[in-house]
């Protein structure tokens, strides 16, 4: 078996356990110690292929998050530049994912999935944990204290007022 055969088999076997971004599956074919002209030739041949394919990474990556890990428009993005997607397939991408829903929309998401383990805390301790979540997740300040405000009222966590 040639090198670049090694390469390409071991490029899918990659890509079976998980989609890949075309540079996280150009790192990983340098790291097994390919040479550079067989990494860009597989990864060409792959591209060809749609074996691998950015903006199909980009969009499922960010549908599962809004769907299983809500977090703000903006980290999704960043995650998502971190992997290697260039910025316009990042912009594109997360678009299409998410569509007209706003960070708004996904902060009310995030928080409903963790108002159980917020049920019977003392109200302050709740309020500050939920705008915590929302922080860590990405929402801004303004975005996460309507959205706490909004679930703890209509949950019955704020009842003292807020």
């Amino acid at each position: 078996m040639s090198e670049r055969e090694r390469a390409y088999q071991y490029l899918l076997r990659l890509v079976a356990v998980r989609p890949r971004t075309v540079e996280e599956a150009r790192e990983r074919l340098r790291r097994k110690g390919f040479s550079t002209e067989i990494v860009e030739a597989v990864i060409a041949q792959a591209v060809e292929e749609n074996i691998l394919d950015d903006l199909l990474f980009a969009r499922l990556y960010a549908e599962d998050r809004a769907a299983t890990r809500p977090r703000a428009r903006r980290l999704i993005e960043e995650e998502l530049l971190r992997k290697g997607v260039p910025r316009e397939v990042v912009r594109e991408a997360v678009t299409r994912a998410l569509g007209e829903r706003s960070d708004a929309e996904l902060a009310r998401a995030a928080l409903l999935r963790r108002l159980p383990v917020l049920r019977g805390l003392p109200r302050e301790v709740a309020l500050r944990r939920a705008y915590a979540y929302l922080l860590r997740r990405g929402f801004t300040p303004g975005v996460a204290r309507a959205t706490v405000r909004e679930l703890l009222k209509a949950s019955g966590e704020d009842s003292e007022g807020g």
